[in-house]
């Protein structure tokens, strides 16, 4: 058959036809990306009324049942040992990695997850220094 004017152009007009806007369809889209956009700022905005309930209870009760020594001190024996217990994991980990009878498996470490090892080292190493730092000034700034 050989191909004429009509027969090449036809397909081409037909599917410029059927590929034309769905106003309806557009609107819908529209209309439900506003619809989850409100929910979403909903959902944050009863998460942000928790926080600053939270705090105002918080700050009504007195400062000092919270910084009293008993509840203190074991905050500061629990986040010392969370920061030891983690550089523990982080130094055992190392050490398995350079193993001599682990060095046939070893691949290269992602980007993420020496990010992962550099934020954990830093937040463990950070609370160290805050729990030492809490220990040695708050007996200087908070006589009994």
């Amino acid at each position: 058959m050989p191909a004429t004017d009509t027969v090449l152009n036809s397909p081409v007009e037909k599917v410029q036809q059927d590929s034309s806007p769905s106003f309806l369809l557009s609107g819908a889209a529209l209309v439900g990306s506003i619809v989850e956009g409100a929910c979403a700022v909903l959902v944050a905005i009863a998460s942000a009324k928790l926080f600053v309930g939270l705090g105002a209870v918080a700050a009504a009760m007195k400062a000092s049942r919270l910084h009293s020594d008993v509840v203190r001190v074991p905050i500061l024996l629990v986040s010392a040992a969370g920061a030891l217990l983690m550089l523990w994991v982080l130094w055992n980990g190392w050490r398995a990695r350079n193993r001599s009878a682990s060095r046939w498996r070893r691949r290269t470490m992602t980007m993420r997850e020496k990010l992962s090892i550099a934020v954990t080292l830093a937040a463990s190493l950070l609370t160290l220094a805050l729990v030492i730092g809490e220990a040695i000034v708050h007996p200087i700034f908070h006589v009994h």
